[in-house]
């Protein structure tokens, strides 16, 4: 069985992608994934907006959990540093989404 580094290796090596930008998809992907699956079983757009920023921020922590587990004995401030820059950079377009669509008109469909 393939473990988390050996996957994240892996995704790495066959998009090309740098680690930050994998970050920055996988942020939006899992937002805009959760958006359209709950379309049909929660009816409020808010409802779903809040949820599907909920479930990238756990995405995004559940990795981080995984990376510094694999890192656990040597922990310094610098992995740490690191991770947290991981998280920043997963959930970041997720919030910046989230805030458009629910304090702007930008994305209603009324105008």
């Amino acid at each position: 069985m393939i473990d988390f580094q050996q996957f994240k290796i892996k995704v790495i090596e066959l998009t090309g992608l740098e680690r930050d930008a994998l970050h920055i998809y996988v942020g939006i992907g899992v937002f805009l994934i959760t958006l359209m699956l709950t379309r049909k079983w929660v009816r409020y757009h808010r409802t779903r907006l809040k949820l599907a920023l909920l479930v990238a921020i756990a995405f995004a922590l559940m990795g981080e959990f995984l990376d510094l587990r694999h890192s656990y004995p040597n922990l310094s401030g610098d992995i740490l540093a690191a991770s947290i820059h991981d998280i920043i950079n997963t959930c970041f377009w997720p919030l910046m989404l989230y805030v458009i669509n629910h304090w702007t008109p930008l994305f209603n469909k009324d105008d």
